[in-house]
């Protein structure tokens, strides 16, 4: 009995002891890490950011390869692709990327601009405020643009509040689009503002004046999307803002570009380790067609020097079917987020619907060809001659003509990215592309489901149709 009261004192003790030592015994800075610090310092912040965004936000396989099927770019072979090939798409199929541009992408963002605004009351370290700040705004403006063009409404306004509000409502997509509009211009006001330059921003090196250009291209791009909705002043404001300043040299292009594994193009990831989509015959066929020099940047030629595309109804081995080439999947591929290729055939669009003479909608759509080639080191001076002269031979009264020109140009050029599938929504198919006919609806898909996470956790969640039929429905500037 007395050791057992020993024992039971001993240990009291030692609990005593501990409790009134405890601040001297646990040494607060046990778990602190020089690699794990409690604050992260912004440019951090940006690296990441920037490099989200080209891995999954922009350049990621769960919205680039999904939307490069449905535009025949590409076609799924195998496993998941060919499911998607098919229109089936899923709300557990892309919740990866909604919450990595919700969780990642948009809150290191947010981070950045919130110690950007604490530099900015500071006047000795405002300078370096501003363009963060700016940078930033580009930023999320362009990943907000990515989010509601595939998903419509989305949250936004009351996110980012942590437990404050778990559950944020979704704003309306004609909000989000005003919010896109709203942090370009304070970006514009504040990379004006400064002469600074941003460490570590891995797609200009921190230049403001870059910067600049970018967002009054993005503008540009996110004016043209609402060319459908009633009272618009869509072609207009595009050419206002491109004229304003928008990006207009290829050197000055908005692009994200990987080293070697394992910091490679996504899409390069994506057929190293799956393999499970090749060339679509669309795409193969268009090229070849046109005699198109950009062939051989956009797809590898298969083992006979040919290049072949796999059409829908395929049933082969795939043996001779082309591989994705370097202009979207080798490992230093870039990934675009925008363009001054994009810029021109935004302005030709404008023009012409605008009413701009059809001399300048003619030489901005063969600058805006010349720009696609020369990107990607195809520029053939005899072969943009002979485009110039076709171009200048359609009578000027061929609005029509002229338009199918300007967008079937602009899909080849925009190959592998999702604003493709926008101008393809937004101008009713004027290319022709022709649906799935083995998918589970004839009709090519107009948008993403929510993710599984969202419709689970969050409650104001739109409700509408149910797999797989929800993705036929339109979002908000995708108007009849």
């Amino acid at each position: 009995m007395k050791k057992i009261n020993f024992k039971f004192i001993g240990i009291l003790l030692l609990v005593i002891l501990a409790l009134g030592s405890c601040k001297k015994w646990i040494d607060p800075n046990v778990n602190t890490y020089k690699d794990s610090p409690p604050d992260v310092d912004m440019s951090v912040l940006l690296a990441y950011a920037e490099t989200n965004m080209a891995y999954n936000t922009i350049g990621g396989n769960d919205n680039a390869r999904v939307v490069s099927m449905w535009m025949q770019y590409i076609n799924g072979m195998a496993r998941q692709s060919a499911i998607q090939q098919n229109y089936l798409l899923n709300n557990s199929d892309i919740n990866n990327l909604w919450n990595s541009n919700y969780s990642t992408t948009m809150t290191d963002l947010v981070q950045i601009m919130n110690k950007a605004d604490v530099k900015l009351a500071l006047p000795a370290e405002a300078s370096v405020g501003h363009v963060y700040k700016g940078i930033a705004e580009v930023l999320m403006a362009n990943t907000l643009g990515v989010t509601t063009d595939v998903w419509g409404d989305i949250p936004y306004s009351e996110s980012f509040l942590g437990f404050e509000n778990l559950q944020p409502k979704f704003d309306s997509q004609q909000e989000i689009y005003i919010t896109i509009q709203a942090l370009l211009d304070d970006a514009i006001v504040h990379l004006r503002a400064t002469s600074s330059s941003a460490s570590r921003d891995l797609i200009y090196g921190g230049s403001a004046s870059k910067w600049l250009a970018a967002a009054w291209a993005f503008k540009a791009r996110y004016a043209l999307h609402l060319s459908k909705v009633p009272g618009n002043t869509a072609y207009a404001d595009a050419l206002r803002f491109i004229d304003s300043g928008a990006i207009a040299a290829n050197a000055d292009d908005c692009d994200f570009v990987f080293t070697s594994m394992p910091y490679s193009n996504p899409f390069f990831n994506f057929e190293y380790e799956r393999g499970d989509v090749q060339m679509h015959s669309t795409l193969i066929d268009t090229l070849k067609g046109r005699l198109d020099p950009r062939l051989g940047s956009y797809a590898d030629p298969n083992g006979d020097g040919d290049f072949l595309g796999a059409p829908f109804n395929y049933a082969g081995s795939g043996a001779e079917i082309s591989w994705p080439g370097v202009a979207v999947a080798y490992e230093a591929s870039p990934v675009q987020f925008i363009t001054n290729t994009e810029v021109l055939f935004i302005k030709a669009e404008a023009l012409l619907k605008s009413g701009g003479s059809m001399t300048n909608v003619k030489s901005t759509l063969v600058a805006a060809v010349t720009a696609s080639m020369m990107k990607w080191d195809a520029f053939q001076a005899p072969y943009i001659a002979a485009y110039d002269a076709a171009i200048q031979a359609i009578p000027d009264a061929a609005v029509n003509v002229i338009f199918t020109e300007i967008m079937r140009q602009k899909w080849i050029a925009m190959y592998y990215q999702l604003e493709a599938f926008n101008d393809w929504r937004r101008t009713n198919n004027v290319i022709g592309l022709t649906p799935n006919p083995a998918g589970v609806k004839a009709e090519i898909p107009r948008r993403f489901p929510y993710s599984v996470d969202e419709q689970t956790y969050n409650t104001n969640t739109p409700v509408i149709p149910n797999s797989p039929w929800q993705i036929w429905e339109r979002v908000w500037w995708d108007q009849l």
